[in-house]
Order: structure tokens, then C-alpha cells, then sequence
């Protein structure tokens, strides 16, 4: 009897968790490409329309070193539902005052609810987990994550940009999602005492796990932002353009599962290695495969399912190393070191795609890819030498 609690206990939570990060995925799936396509009809420059998309991540950045904090003092459930009523309250918003500088303070908001929603989410997950299953849970949960940014797209088209449908669609899914939350919120996890220090300061104790949501951040948001001009460039239509982004989202989807297999069955220091490995190759083959889509297309898929792969792996071995208010401070940190790395890095890749027309993409993901596989080597040798 008590296993078959333990069992409905954890079902619910895990159901909980499930629905906190489609909301996020899709939130974000759709409300960006809506929001854009909105301001390009207005006639907004494309520069303006840039500034007001890092406005989510600007708020990541400066919310997730206080999210630990507000844990001690409010329970977990109370904040979850609190973001849940933000970022719902907000969507409409998005549709009565369609003018991009009130969009600037509303997309500052939404941004922090979603983020408590991704970081807390992301702690309750490795808390579920335990060493023997954590890479298949969080690969799961990565899985739901990368389903939840391609419904948005899609459901643009059934829904449209024009009509208010899409604003009050999503508002209803996100205040769907605390349904389960209600059920499962005496199972959250606690967090009691305070971490053992700043949120930052996990950046030095595990450099390789959390720097893989800095290289993942840089690579997943310069692929969706250029991997079109660098296929139109390479002189491929615009039909391969979006093809392209398609076959890599559905690697970054399709190959979680395994890859969070490996990690429960192998070393996951070598599974983070050999991910990086793979990234790092297949960066370096695009110039050179990028005029035979049949193997253009495989390479991307590869690429996408093992650069997402460090998010996986690097989030999993958090999980083993952290509990508690540190858990919950190393995946803010986590979190955080993303949206850096998606915050800051596209002008960099932009210059090198002008620079080295189009190889500088190329350039610029295999050069993110290759430093990080060497700290991950330098932190395998570290610790066999312990």
C-alpha cells in the first residue's frame, strides 16, 4: 500500500511537471513568431522588434539569483501558481494594447513568470529523479520542452495572428496547467535552508554541467536565428530554409530519449564528452555538406539531437551532485547561463555570418562547441585525479 502511494504520489507530480513545461515551451513557441509577426505587419524596424525579444531573457537573467530565496519563503506550489496567474494575465494583454513600448514592461513580466515556471520545474524534476533514472526523467522533460516550442508554431496556423484567438488560447492552457498543480502541491519540494552560496558560485563548482546551458543557449538560438540566411546564402530556396530548422527541432526532440539512456548506463562526464564531440563535427561539416541536402538534412538532425544533448546530460549531473536549496540554486544558475548565451551571443554570430559569408555560422558554433569540449576534458582529468 505504501508503494502504491509512493507510485500515485509520484505520477502526480510528475504530471505537474509535464504541464509547467509545455506551458513554458509553448508560451514561448507561440507568443514569440505571433509577437514578431505583429510588429513586422505594424511596420516596427527589425532592430526594435530585436530589443523588445530580449526582454524575456533580460528577465531570466536578473531573476533567476532571487528565485532560491523566494523559495525558503513561500511554498513551492504558491509560486508556481503565482507565475501561473502572471504569465496568463499577460497574454491578453499582448492583444488590447498592441503597441511595442507597452510591450516592452508586459514581455518583462511574462518573461519572469516563465522563468519561474522553467526553474522550478527543472528543480521538481532532478528532486523526482533518482541516479538510476535521472537521464531518461530529465530527457523526458527535455523532450516535452522541445514538443511544446514546435506546437507553438504549429498553432499559429490553425489559429492565426489578427484575431485576439491565439492571446486567449494560450492564457487558457497556462491556467490549465495549475489544475494539476493544485492537485500535486503538497508534493512539491521544499526548500528549507539556504544554499550553500551564491547562485553564481555553482559556475565554478561545476563549470562543465552548468556551461552547458551557456553553449546550448548559443547554439539553439543562433541555429533558429541563422540557419535560414546561412541556407539561403549557401544557394538554397526558401523551401530548404524552413525545412532545415524543421529537421533540426526534430533532432533536438527525437534524440533526448536516448541520449538520457546512455547517461544512466555509461559515465555521463563521457556521454557529455562525446556530445560535445559530435556538436563540435557536425558545426565543422555544414560549409562542406550544406550543397547535398540528403546529407545536409542528417547532419542537422545529428547536430540538433546532440547539442541538446548537453542540456540534458549537464542538468542530470546537477542532479546527481546537488540536493535541496543547492539543487534549486545550480538550476537557476543553469537557467540563467542559457539565456546569457541566447541573450548576448547573436550579434557575434551575426558579424561572422557578414564576415565569412555564410561559413562564419559554421565558424562561430564549432569554435562554442570546441572550447567547451576542452573544459569538459579538463574537468574529466580533474576529477580522475581525485
Amino acid at each position: 500500500m505504501a508503494l502504491q502511494n509512493l507510485n500515485t504520489e509520484r505520477n502526480k507530480s510528475l504530471l505537474a511537471v509535464i504541464c509547467c513545461i509545455t506551458v513554458v515551451g509553448a508560451g514561448l513557441g507561440l507568443s514569440i513568431p505571433l509577437q514578431a509577426t505583429i510588429l513586422e505587419r505594424q511596420g516596427i524596424p527589425g532592430w526594435l522588434i530585436g530589443l523588445n525579444g530580449m526582454m524575456p531573457a533580460l528577465a531570466t537573467i536578473i531573476s533567476t539569483p532571487f528565485i532560491p530565496r523566494l523559495l525558503r519563503r513561500i511554498p513551492t506550489s504558491s509560486v508556481l501558481l503565482l507565475c501561473i496567474a502572471v504569465a496568463a494575465f499577460c497574454m491578453p494583454l499582448f492583444y488590447l494594447f498592441q503597441n511595442i513600448w507597452i510591450w516592452f514592461p508586459i514581455r518583462f513580466f511574462y518573461g519572469l513568470a516563465l522563468t519561474g515556471l522553467f526553474v522550478i520545474s527543472e528543480f521538481w524534476v532532478s528532486q523526482l529523479a533518482n541516479d538510476n533514472n535521472r537521464g531518461r526523467i530529465i530527457a523526458l522533460y527535455g523532450t516535452i520542452l522541445s514538443a511544446g516550442f514546435a506546437i507553438g508554431p504549429l498553432a499559429l496556423l490553425i489559429l492565426g495572428t489578427t484575431t485576439a484567438l491565439p492571446f486567449v488560447s494560450v492564457a487558457i492552457i497556462i491556467l490549465l496547467a495549475g489544475i494539476p498543480i493544485l492537485t500535486a502541491g503538497s508534493l512539491a519540494p521544499k526548500v528549507e535552508e539556504s544554499p550553500s552560496g551564491s547562485v553564481l558560485s555553482f559556475l565554478t563548482l561545476a563549470p562543465a554541467a552548468t556551461l552547458a546551458a551557456l553553449v546550448f543557449g548559443m547554439v539553439e538560438t543562433n541555429i533558429f536565428q541563422f540557419l535560414p540566411i546561412f541556407t539561403l546564402r549557401s544557394g538554397l530556396g526558401e523551401q530548404i530554409a524552413a525545412i532545415v530548422l524543421t529537421t533540426f527541432a526534430a533532432g533536438n526532440m527525437l534524440l533526448q530519449f536516448p541520449i538520457g539512456m546512455l547517461a544512466d548506463r555509461m559515465d555521463r562526464r563521457i556521454v557529455l564528452f562525446w556530445c560535445a564531440a559530435f556538436g563540435m563535427t557536425a558545426a565543422a561539416m555544414l560549409p562542406y555538406v550544406s550543397h547535398d541536402i540528403w546529407i545536409f538534412l542528417p547532419v542537422l538532425f545529428f547536430f540538433g539531437g546532440t547539442v541538446t544533448g548537453l542540456y540534458t546530460v549537464g542538468l542530470t549531473m546537477l542532479g546527481d551532485r546537488f540536493k535541496g536549496a543547492d539543487l534549486a540554486a545550480a538550476n537557476s544558475a543553469f537557467i540563467m547561463l542559457y539565456s546569457v548565451g541566447a541573450l548576448f551571443s547573436p550579434p557575434i554570430a551575426g558579424f561572422a555570418i557578414d564576415r565569412w559569408n555564410p561559413a562564419g555560422l559554421s565558424y562561430f558554433l564549432t569554435a562554442i562547441c570546441g572550447i567547451y569540449l576542452v573544459v569538459v576534458v579538463i574537468r574529466s582529468w580533474q576529477s580522475r585525479g581525485k
